[in-house]
């Protein structure tokens, strides 16, 4: 009797775990390779190479801009509703050097960033309806970047908003590290609110006090950071290039931090370097950020890993303008990979390491679709633009 009873306990044991291991659920690691699948593709007509600008799901359109500088308006499906020349000195033009890059700004507007003059707003005919001075006077250093922009307009009430990047709000003196040293991080700022109703601009703190080198007192560098809002409008992602953590704040009347992620990657070290304020180091191969995307339930976070600082080095014995040589692009093409962090709800959920097609990423959308532009350097050349849309297997 003993015997049968032992075996029935064990049977009853054996169930229970059978049974409940179909409903065990293990809980996702940083570390986890996220991979991506192709859904779907978006085709536009137009032969001069294009960039996404931006992707509004709720008029169902899309802002681009080509090679040559116009502005298109396109549906989802990519078909072009209307083209803009605006990169003139016409009454609706932002000037002949063009704009930095154009987003939407509610339903049925756009905003264009000119080149250190103002910003521009304009209708989805084309019309400018309103330009506001830029929100700094003086010009230091300029970033260009081909896949991204620096500004997010958004609609609070009836006020006309906009969050942003800005490195020119200080002078080179004001914010020379050797004066500074590590009160670097405290005083000096390139993000920035700013009210296109009122001209009111407010400068946000870039470097939050328990970023991981100012809590420590370590200097790593002047690089800046990146800043993503939110679909809401509600929210926006602070990204400090050098560091490995990311923030989130609510974007209310006051600004507040709501919470920071930790970010690690097996390819990226957990810290960034050390450096003396007065090192004249012109390269370093710590990997820092490139991009930040947010939106939905996903924050994307870029970097690409680099070419060893022994390599460069060796590069430097060849030529001085050693960026320009064959063996460079070479060693870039070994070296220089795209990699990217994955933030949900809060947490870091895994990283991607491959892209399923060729191009970069240049948007994610609400519903986490991610689009990755083939139009700047496509293995196949083509007549029309495409952008192909991926999405998390899930």
């Amino acid at each position: 009797m003993k015997n049968l009873y032992h075996l029935l306990v064990l049977i009853i044991g054996s169930l229970f775990i059978a049974c409940s291991g179909g409903e065990q659920h293990t809980e996702s690691s940083p570390s986890d390779i996220i991979e991506l699948e192709l859904i779907d593709s978006l085709i536009v007509d137009e032969l001069s190479p294009m960039t996404l600008q931006d992707v509004n799901l709720e008029s169902g359109k899309t802002l681009m801009v080509a090679k040559n500088k116009n502005v298109f308006l396109t549906d989802l499906g990519g078909e072009i509703l209307n083209e803009f020349s605006l990169a003139n000195d016409g009454p609706d033009g932002v000037g002949g050097n063009g704009a930095f890059g154009y987003k939407f700004l509610g339903g049925d507007k756009f905003v264009a960033q000119g080149f250190f003059t103002s910003y521009f707003v304009y209708d989805f005919e084309g019309k400018q309806v309103k330009k506001v001075p830029y929100n700094t006077d003086q010009l230091y250093r300029m970033m260009l970047y081909r896949n991204r922009t620096t500004f997010h307009p958004y609609m609070d009430g009836d006020q006309m908003m906009m969050i942003g990047e800005e490195h020119n709000f200080f002078s080179d003196e004001e914010m020379d590290p050797k004066v500074l040293g590590t009160k670097f991080y405290e005083k000096i700022s390139s993000t920035y609110r700013y009210n296109l109703e009122t001209q009111e601009n407010e400068i946000l703190e870039s470097f939050p006090s328990t970023w991981e080198p100012r809590a420590n007192n370590r200097y790593v560098g002047s690089k800046m950071a990146f800043v993503a809002l939110h679909d809401s409008k509600k929210f926006f992602a602070l990204l400090p290039l050098q560091g490995s953590q990311v923030f989130f704040y609510d974007l209310g009347k006051e600004v507040t931090l709501k919470e920071e992620v930790k970010l690690q990657h097996p390819n990226r070290p957990e810290l960034a370097p050390s450096i003396s304020p007065d090192s004249n180091a012109d390269y370093s191969d710590f990997p820092s950020f490139s991009n930040v995307l947010y939106a939905g339930d996903y924050c994307l976070i870029q970097f690409f890993s680099t070419i060893p600082t022994a390599k460069v080095a060796e590069l430097k014995s060849l030529s001085e303008q050693y960026f320009t040589t064959s063996e460079y692009k070479e060693a870039s093409k070994q070296y220089v990979k795209p990699y990217f962090i994955l933030v949900k709800n809060g947490k870091q959920v895994g990283i991607i390491n491959e892209l399923p097609v060729n191009g970069t990423v240049e948007f994610l959308d609400k519903n986490g679709v991610i689009y990755i532009n083939d139009n700047i350097s496509p293995k196949v050349e083509r007549d029309y633009n495409l952008f192909y849309k991926v999405k998390i297997k899930e």
